[in-house]
């Protein structure tokens, strides 16, 4: 009986000993996931305060060109992946999806989307400008609902090529691109 009660005093010595070990932990957990800081981004690119990232994502993909009746490559619509250690969503063109014109990010983990829209861009030489959307509306629960801004940074290539192309010919041009993409929601 003595026995038992020790043991029975020991084993709840430990219980507290390791839920107060956990409790102790418990802020520095909570504290683990550094909160994401908005980039530094040129004047004209810059969203307005009340807004903070809730998103980071690196694309990878095409800009898809299609020729104009002018004889010029002209944007069609994008296609890339999104990923954070493993994919996580795809970005696309309304035009593709029976969906209004304009950009789409799509979360592949719970169905939301957001459609971007009023772009204002910045120069970067070499690849496709820098953008900053604004989030025309979206749908779903997740990851991409409410978004009120998108940015478009850190962009590799993407840029319509230079050579006149035949208005006949219909087929589309696809130039690879990377980019940064940022999403914002209101505080």
């Amino acid at each position: 009986m003595i026995s038992a009660r020790r043991s029975s005093t020991r084993l709840t010595a430990a219980a507290v000993a390791v839920a107060g070990g956990l409790i102790a932990l418990a802020p520095a957990a909570a504290h683990a996931t550094p909160a994401l800081t908005a980039p530094t981004v040129p004047a004209e690119l810059a969203v307005p305060a009340g807004n903070h990232v809730t998103a980071r994502y690196d694309a990878v993909g095409y800009q898809v060109y299609e020729c104009s009746t002018a004889g010029a490559w002209t944007l069609h619509a994008p296609r890339a992946r999104l990923s954070t250690r493993g994919d996580v969503g795809v970005h696309f063109g309304g035009v593709d999806a029976n969906l209004p014109a304009g950009p789409y990010w799509q979360s592949l983990r719970d169905g939301s989307r957001v459609h971007g829209g009023g772009a204002v861009s910045a120069t970067n030489t070499g690849a496709i400008p820098l953008l900053r959307l604004t989030g025309l509306d979206s749908s779903g629960t997740g990851v991409f609902a409410g978004v009120t801004y998108i940015h478009r940074l850190n962009t590799v290539g993407g840029v319509a090529p230079t050579t006149s192309c035949d208005p006949a010919d219909k087929t589309f041009k696809n130039v690879y691109y990377s980019a940064t993409y940022y999403f914002y929601k209101k505080d």
